[in-house]
């Protein structure tokens, strides 16, 4: 306390302010630094453990619930006629038919069904799929005698290599699981009814309950009453599983395997006898808390660091004109454009702050001319935008107008041709940058009046706007290229017949425009892009949605960034594209 109290009074200023304020940072940092993760790490190895106990007990109860299913499925079964009378010792050819049409039945509506037998105790049998393979008798074989001699329900027999079976597929008896039920009369056995379960069925149901936050390392496997693995995936770490470890289902196993720590959760069912064991690997268990660590440590060192640089930056005597013009600087950053830095003396950072208020002056004017600049850009890109009625697209039309001349289809060329001449006169529009409402949808309409004469039966359109919408004025073309995308990006990509829709109502914002169409949508990834892409006027000549960012660049440069476009859009399903528009430029005013 002595040596603390000799270092506070005898030191400097600067050099106590140092200290003092290091050890209000320091000592915080550290203890977070430490305890924080250590916390973290608990939690989540408890959290972790939980989730996969979970998904264990319920790949149990979807276990469960199959193998239950088709033991209902064996006791529907017995109660048919046909199979009672056989196993009742009556084996005429109506039964036979009887019970040929039962087991097809089952085979079709059930795939993961691979087989039928049904046996006798006089060692006579009916079966799907099964042939005998040696004359032995099969009421001699030992899963007959077990499954008879047995107290359960049912008989689960895995993985059946060595039985006086074979398919006639050619199923493998290391590709199924056999389910056997014993057939009785009062306390007499009349035989067993044998269905065997295809295993890769199993397996797509294992992989269909295991969500997908499970760790790409993990998986199941499953045992047998015998501990005899029933599935597994391709993976060397099943080989290495000792059964002995899986005693008590709520324990957490953790061993090493070939240097890799791994950790063992399992459940065991009481219905069917098997073990679910879920797999995971310890690093990646334990990957995010180690993340964490990492995490900790490096803004537990920047924070340090950077306390230290600003308990310097405090205790010096330029502190304040450095914070002084620092704030200026921050409200630069955010767009003030208009503020300066006010000096109380003649030192160097007010000579600082003085250069700093010149070359604020030289930037506005240079902003200026940007704008102007884009302004001449925006002007430049609408009289690119006026000719987008391409030569081919006049071609086009000039050769649908000359068939439709040589079919004699005058009433047609009229409408064809009073079209084509709405849409030069109004594309024009003797060098306007707003027209009326009225006469946007009339070019939009002499535009989709050409292409659907030109596509005939492969779109078809509605316009959607209240007249009492048409005297306002909007920017020129922002609905052609919009509904031009729809038809060739949209439609035309789709292959088949489809529909264009463009709506216009009036909302808080202004006037809502829309074009949708129902055609092939526009990839995720696309999609992205274009959106961050409208909200930016440098596009690095991506020419990709040119007519999109001219119409939101236009809009958004006459009316601000509260106005513009925006779009949606689903693969398979369709786009929707919206322009906000203002409501100020009005004939007549509102």
């Amino acid at each position: 306390m002595r040596i603390q109290s000799s270092l506070m009074t005898q030191s400097r200023f600067r050099d106590r302010m140092l200290f003092s304020f290091l050890t209000i940072i320091v000592l915080p940092v550290v203890i977070l630094g430490i305890l924080g993760p250590v916390l973290y790490s608990r939690e989540v190895a408890s959290l972790s453990a939980r989730h996969t106990r979970e998904l264990v007990e319920r790949v149990t109860l979807e276990l469960e619930s199959t193998i239950d299913d088709r033991v209902k499925l064996m006791n529907l079964l017995l109660e048919s006629r046909d199979i009672k009378h056989f196993f009742q010792g009556d084996s005429g050819d109506d039964v036979i038919q009887g019970m040929d049409q039962l087991f097809a039945s089952v085979a079709s509506s059930h795939l993961e069904v691979s087989g039928l037998l049904a046996l006798r105790q006089d060692d006579r049998h009916f079966s799907r799929e099964l042939t005998r393979i040696l004359r032995d008798p099969l009421i001699d074989e030992d899963w007959y005698h077990e499954a008879t001699m047995s107290d359960s329900q049912f008989l689960l027999s895995t993985r059946p290599i060595g039985r006086n079976l074979r398919y006639e597929s050619g199923t493998e008896p290391d590709e199924i699981v056999s389910l056997i039920r014993t057939v009785q009369e009062g306390n007499q056995v009349l035989g067993v009814l044998l269905l065997d379960i295809h295993l890769e069925y199993l397996a797509e149901l294992l992989q269909g309950t295991q969500d997908s936050s499970a760790q790409d390392s993990g998986f199941f496997c499953i045992l047998d009453q015998r501990d005899n693995v029933v599935y597994s995936p391709e993976n060397p770490v099943v080989y290495r599983i000792n059964p002995s470890w899986f005693v008590k289902s709520d324990q957490i196993i953790e061993r090493e395997i070939q240097g890799q720590g791994y950790r063992f959760i399992f459940s065991e069912s009481s219905y069917t006898g098997w073990k679910t064991v879920g797999v995971y690997d310890l690093e990646d268990a334990l990957g995010p808390v180690r993340f964490v660590q990492w995490l900790a440590f490096v803004i537990a060192s920047l924070t340090l660091a950077l306390s230290f640089g600003v308990s310097m930056v405090y205790t010096s005597a330029i502190s304040k004109p450095i914070i002084r013009l620092r704030s200026v600087m921050e409200r630069v950053g955010e767009g003030n454009l208009k503020v300066r830095y006010e000096g109380k003396s003649r030192d160097e950072i007010d000579e600082l702050g003085e250069g700093f208020n010149a070359m604020l002056v030289r930037i506005e004017g240079l902003l200026e001319l940007v704008y102007q600049e884009q302004q001449s850009k925006r002007e430049a890109e609408l009289r690119i935008m006026q000719q987008q009625i391409k030569p081919h697209f006049l071609y086009n039309t000039l050769d649908t107008i000359l068939w439709m001349a040589e079919e004699n289809q005058s009433e047609q060329i009229v409408d064809l041709v009073t079209a084509l001449t709405k849409l030069f006169r109004i594309a024009l529009s003797q060098g306007a940058e707003e027209v009326r409402l009225k006469e946007e949808l009339e070019h939009v309409q002499s535009y989709l009046i050409i292409q659907k004469t030109r596509y005939e039966d492969q779109f078809d359109y509605t316009l959607d706007c209240s007249e009492d919408l048409h005297h306002f004025r909007v920017q020129k073309m922002i609905l052609q290229p919009l509904v031009e995308n729809a038809l060739y990006h949209g439609i035309k990509e789709k292959g088949a017949s489809g529909q264009i829709d463009v709506q216009i109502r009036r909302v808080p914002q202004g006037i809502s425009l829309v074009v949708e169409d129902d055609g092939v949508g526009i990839p995720v990834d696309s999609l992205t892009l274009i959106r961050q892409g409208l909200h930016q006027f440098d596009h690095k000549n991506d020419r990709t949605a040119f007519a999109l960012y001219n119409v939101n660049d236009r809009i958004r440069l006459t009316y601000g960034a509260d106005y513009g476009l925006t779009i949606d859009s689903h693969p398979g399903k369709g786009t929707r594209v919206e322009i906000i528009h203002p409501i100020d430029f009005v004939e007549g005013g509102e």
